[in-house]
């Protein structure tokens, strides 16, 4: 991670606590070359400015049997936005909501982590809101880039290749052939 208007060591810092945030203070300074305090008293600083806002334990949701990732793009009558972008952020299943260019138009990412979670607020959500334009729900079906999740990208014909080969039945060949990539 690299920030304009910050030196060297701040973005060192930065990059360090991205991958890892739970690290001390005296890790963090092995790592980058200062003392346990400088790193402290660099960390607090920065948390002061709002470069850093938090630190986060991330549960994947990703791993429950029945959960579902989706999103919703809406589009809304002017006098009704303000309504309705807080009648769909206060419930449990949304877990972000952003203002996206377009007239009166954000998005909403949610997971519900069990079908009947899902099929009640989606079912509550087209009963209950009066002023939408038109609202698109869209299902996820598998992550291709978060790097907030360690998720890198791969192209989608590595990932076919990759299905396919793992996929298909063992060929009972000779192991000393394989080679290494």
């Amino acid at each position: 991670m690299q920030i304009d208007g910050l030196d060297e060591l701040d973005n060192k810092i930065l990059s360090v606590i991205e991958t890892n945030a739970r690290m001390s203070f005296s890790d963090i300074g092995e790592k980058v070359g200062l003392s346990r305090v400088s790193v402290k008293t660099r960390m607090e600083a920065m948390e002061k400015k709002g470069i850093i806002e938090g630190y986060y334990t991330k549960i994947s949701t990703d791993s429950a049997p029945e959960g579902r990732r989706f999103f919703l793009d809406v589009v809304t009558q002017p006098d009704q936005f303000e309504n309705i972008v807080d009648r769909i952020a206060c419930q449990d299943v949304i877990k972000r909501v952003y203002a996206v260019t377009g007239d009166c138009r954000f998005m909403a990412e949610g997971f519900a982590s069990k079908r009947l979670q899902y099929e009640n607020f989606m079912r509550n959500l087209r009963h209950d809101l009066k002023g939408v334009r038109s609202m698109v729900v869209m299902d996820a079906q598998y992550p291709i880039k978060n790097v907030y999740g360690g998720v890198d990208y791969v192209s989608l014909d590595e990932r076919r290749v990759k299905e396919k080969s793992e996929s298909a039945p063992p060929t009972g060949g000779n192991n000393d052939e394989q080679g290494s990539i």
